[in-house]
C-alpha cells in the first residue's frame, strides 16, 4: 500500500520548491523519466520551469488540499488534490485559480516522486504576469 503521508510531503515540497524557485528540490520532486509541461526527463523539466521563472513577476503560493487515493499499489499511485494559487504582487494577494491535480506518483530510489500530472484548471489559465513595459521617455 502506497504511504499517503509520505506522498503528501511529496507534493508539498513540489509546491515549495515551485513557489520558492529552488530548481534543486524541485528537481528531486520528479522522477528520473517524468513527463510533464510537454518535456520528458527530470533535467528537461527542471529547464522548463527555469525558463519560465524569468518571466514571471509575481510571488506564487501554491496550496493543496483534500487529497486522496484514486489508485494505489506499492510502487506507484495515482493522488488527487485540489489546487488553490494565490499571487502576490505590491503587497496584494489575489486568489489566482483552483482546479485539480491528478498525480501519477512512483516509488524510485526508496522515494515518492512525481511521474505525471494532470490538471483541470477551473478558468482560463493565464499566467498571470505582464512584461514590463519598456521606460518612457
Amino acid at each position: 500500500m502506497a504511504d499517503f503521508i509520505a506522498i503528501q510531503q511529496l507534493l508539498s515540497r513540489y509546491c515549495w520548491a515551485h513557489d520558492s524557485r529552488d530548481l534543486e528540490l524541485l528537481g528531486a520532486c520528479f522522477a528520473k523519466d517524468a513527463t510533464a509541461l510537454g518535456q520528458r526527463g527530470r533535467d528537461a523539466i527542471v529547464a522548463r520551469y527555469a525558463e519560465g521563472y524569468q518571466q514571471l513577476t509575481a510571488q506564487r503560493r501554491h496550496i493543496l488540499t483534500n487529497f486522496f487515493f484514486v489508485e494505489e499499489g506499492e510502487q506507484e499511485a495515482v493522488i488527487q488534490s485540489y489546487i488553490t494559487l494565490y499571487l502576490i504582487r505590491d503587497e496584494k494577494i489575489s486568489l489566482h485559480l483552483t482546479g485539480v491535480y491528478r498525480d501519477r506518483v512512483v516509488l524510485e530510489e526508496g522515494q515518492w516522486r512525481i511521474q505525471s500530472r494532470d490538471a483541470t484548471i477551473d478558468v482560463p489559465y493565464d499566467p498571470g504576469d505582464t512584461p514590463k513595459a519598456p521606460a518612457s521617455r
